[in-house]
């Protein structure tokens, strides 16, 4: 079983067609004589791809990750001593994702957001290798479900690390808890997994921790970084450990990512398919646990690596299908003072057809669409099933609490400046909870279903209870359960 060969690098192969030159330039050390080399002889990876950087988990007590830490910081003072007009300057790189005015090139709320983040972070990466004159750096990740505390490296007044932040322990934040990561996890849809990973954690640590990190300039806080190299964590675990597939789209796989610089300041761009692949062959991360999903062996030899870099090379024929779709809210004015509640008006064909869903065959879903995102997002919005009287000091351990959500960042003008207009849409999966109220008998057949949508603040009251959300809408849809062939 080959991996890659120089016909992979053909100008018909869908994954390169795009980004031959961007792929053998970005990942620099991966060349067709390199990856052929793996391909005969005895079961041992190629040196380049068995000691590619590593991205360990933030912690305290590692010698290792404190060399890391180390070698992270010297990259940002580096990097902030240059002048911002410098492309690999703090101030640039920063701004490739937003600015204190709006977002500007990042992708939110769309197809791309993994693997526009994750290109991201690979440029990112290489710079702080050449600034710190390490080439072997790697990225460390904040683990917030393991370590839910900042690391005291970023906490320390003047350190190049440090910046102003309003909590620095997330220990109480339902969206990175087992209960809120594990059925994430296990959502076999790549759409689907990626816009709850976006919604629940990734909104809520950015305003959990508050402060620059909730803004649009928020890749100015050092932290930023290792934030967001978890999220990719997450899609890494979720796709190659836990055996989960990215979709093969071809209009997908092809997307150009752009507007980053590689570490000399050159333009560079990364397609969706290439990204896929990078964490097998440019770094890899340190496995840890994700709620339930336990650590797991790295792979050690090339028979195992072939195997895995062929199905997430391929991926599968994913799509984002909605089986049925429900109007339970037009336009309205939402306080966030106090909560919001509607009430399904269904068929009996359309309310059986939901709470009678086989959970083995489709997943139940809220889609929750505002017109912009708050100018204050001291909050997440806790979702609810059949709990009119639901309230900001309900347990998340009420059997009628279904998921979260958090808006992140401001509605700016990014999409007139050549970026991107991110519309606040949120999807909240319903299928545990209705399940629950299903098994206690408190749903039946003929009785409504009503969704609460209440905010919760982050801090124990809210910056402006004053504020006011504008709802596009909420439905609530089935889609088809992705059943992944399991590993040859």
């Amino acid at each position: 079983m080959e991996y890659l060969t120089p016909k992979d690098f053909a100008d018909d192969n869908p994954l390169s067609t795009v980004s031959r030159r961007v792929f053998i330039k970005g990942l620099g050390f991966v060349s067709v004589a390199l990856l052929t080399s793996t391909l005969g002889g005895c079961d041992k990876l190629a040196d380049a791809i068995k000691n590619r950087p590593v991205r360990r988990r933030l912690r305290t007590g590692s010698a290792e990750v404190d060399a890391d830490i180390n070698t992270y910081r010297s990259a940002v003072q580096a990097m902030k001593a240059l002048p911002a007009g410098n492309p690999i300057s703090w101030e640039a790189q920063a701004a490739i994702h937003g600015n204190a005015v709006s977002f500007t090139f990042c992708e939110h709320g769309t197809d791309h957001f993994f693997d526009w983040h994750r290109a991201y972070l690979f440029f990112f990466e290489k710079i702080c290798q050449k600034v710190s004159g390490n080439p072997k750096f790697g990225l460390p990740y904040w683990n917030w479900n393991q370590n839910p505390v900042i690391h005291p490296a970023f906490l320390v007044n003047g350190d190049p690390l440090f910046m102003s932040r309003s909590n620095t322990d997330m220990t109480n934040v339902w969206a990175i808890s087992d209960a809120a990561l594990d059925p994430i996890m296990q959502d076999t849809n790549f759409f689907t997994f990626m816009s709850q990973i976006e919604s629940t954690p990734h909104n809520t640590i950015h305003c959990a921790v508050g402060q620059t990190m909730c803004s649009t300039a928020s890749a100015l806080d050092p932290l930023f970084w290792t934030h967001h190299c978890m999220i990719d964590y997450c899609w890494a675990k979720w796709n190659i450990e836990l055996d989960m597939n990215n979709t093969n789209d071809g209009t997908w796989v092809g997307h150009v990512n752009s507007h980053f610089v590689d570490a000399d300041g050159n333009p560079a761009e990364q397609t969706g398919g290439i990204t896929t692949i990078e964490p097998l062959l440019s770094y890899r991360y340190e496995s840890s646990a994700i709620g339930h999903s336990p650590a797991e062996a790295e792979l050690a030899t090339k028979s195992a690596f072939q195997k895995v870099e062929q199905r997430v090379r391929a991926g599968a024929n994913i799509r984002f299908e909605v089986k049925q779709r429900v109007r339970l809210a037009d336009k309205a004015a939402v306080s966030i003072a106090k909560p919001f509640s509607k009430e399904t008006k269904l068929s009996p064909q359309d309310f059986a057809a939901i709470i009678n869903s086989d959970t083995a065959r489709e997943r139940i879903f809220a889609t929750i669409e505002f017109a912009q995102v708050p100018p204050h997002a001291d909050f997440a919005v806790r979702v609810f099933v059949n709990l009119p009287n639901a309230s900001s000091s309900t347990p998340t351990e009420d059997p009628h609490f279904a998921g979260s959500f958090a808006f992140f960042g401001t509605h700016g003008e990014g999409a007139a400046a050549g970026g991107h207009q991110h519309q606040p849409k949120f999807l909240v999966n319903l299928t545990n909870a209705i399940q629950r109220l299903r098994s206690s008998g408190q749903l039946k057949e003929g009785t409504p279903i009503s969704l609460q949508l209440v905010p919760a603040p982050f801090a124990g009251k809210f910056e402006r209870e004053d504020t006011q959300l504008e709802l596009n809408g909420i439905e609530i849809i089935t889609t088809p359960v992705i059943i992944n062939p399991p590993p040859q």
